[in-house]
């Protein structure tokens, strides 16, 4: 692990590489990885990208990854795609749409699967980011799986939150209800040459017009990334926003946050460590667990009796 941590500190995206496999498949190291690399982050910007399928998020990315590359801006990229409920596997298509980001030394791109996650991301996506922080890339853009309502998490890890949509959805109030728009801070209008667009923008407008007072409007953007138009519009809402955060001290905010919900993760990790390789093997857990099986327990009370023990156990063993 120490080698792997020294290779991050020197770039080394092998030594990447292994360590997002480690977190990303629970290894006992995990917490002792975030506890080394957490003084190294804390300097990236991140981008989150989400919306229903078929809007086109992929091809925006590509964009925008482009776009940042040109300012010379260093770039990691994680785009989420859904496992299977049958093999657990994920196609991770983007590999194959941004075949050219892999030979560029300024992208580090890497593809992950939910894992039967909600929301639209993966699994320790918030440690991941924190390793590519740590790696030094300065932008780091997250795509989501696209579920459409679903995918507000991206709210818990990046400062500026895009949503995309396009014409031919149908109805677009459905498709761009509370739980999505509220989320975001730019909104994109893709595929903007299709009849319709205009519609979709009024919509827009109008459920902004319903939301909540806050002290920052979305700008909609229109955008046909296919075609290439549009990205410099995107750009430069996306720095507006970060001004906007930086001046209002939001960005600082939405830091201690974050840092608040990755100790609340770190501590649910160490307790589910704890109750996976130790505490269930327990013989009174297991009693518990017997007699929620075979004699009908209510689960939520055997919940509490394995909490009211748990307790007792670690009292009794002085932590």
């Amino acid at each position: 692990m120490e080698k792997l941590i020294e290779g991050l500190v020197q770039k080394d995206r092998i030594a990447l590489s292994k360590l997002i496999t480690m977190i990303e498949n629970d290894s006992p190291k995990s917490l002792d990885i975030m506890k080394a690399i957490y003084p190294l982050t804390g300097k990236a910007y991140v981008l989150g990208v989400t919306g229903p399928p078929g809007a086109g998020k992929s091809t925006l990315v590509d964009k925008l990854i482009r776009n940042f590359r040109s300012k010379a801006y260093s770039v990691g990229v994680l785009c989420v795609d859904p496992s299977s409920i049958f093999s657990g596997g994920a196609f991770l298509g983007d590999r194959v749409r941004m075949e050219w980001a892999y030979q560029d030394d300024g992208v580090y791109l890497r593809s992950l699967a939910t894992r039967g996650a909600l929301g639209g991301l993966a699994p320790r996506l918030s440690e991941i980011i924190k390793l590519m922080d740590a790696f030094g890339q300065e932008v780091i853009i997250v795509e989501t799986v696209g579920v459409g309502q679903m995918e507000a998490d991206i709210i818990r890890y990046a400062d500026t939150k895009i949503v995309v949509s396009v014409p031919g959805l149908g109805d677009q109030m459905q498709a761009l209800k509370a739980g999505i728009l509220e989320i975001a801070d730019v909104l994109v209008v893709n595929k903007a040459d299709l009849p319709g667009a205009r519609e979709v923008v009024d919509d827009l407008q109008m459920m902004l017009y319903l939301r909540k007072d806050s002290d920052w409007t979305p700008e909609i953007i229109l955008t046909e990334a296919l075609n290439d138009r549009g990205i410099s519009d995107l750009d430069a809402a996306i720095q507006r926003h970060r001004t906007f955060l930086g001046q209002g001290g939001l960005k600082e905010q939405q830091t201690h946050l974050q840092r608040e919900h990755a100790c609340y993760g770190a501590v649910e990790e160490r307790l589910k460590n704890y109750l996976r390789e130790s505490f269930l093997e327990v013989e009174e857990v297991k009693n518990i667990l017997v007699r929620v099986q075979e004699e009908g327990l209510n689960p939520y009370q055997a919940a509490d009796e394995i909490l009211q023990l748990f307790f007792t156990k670690r009292h009794e063993e002085g932590d």
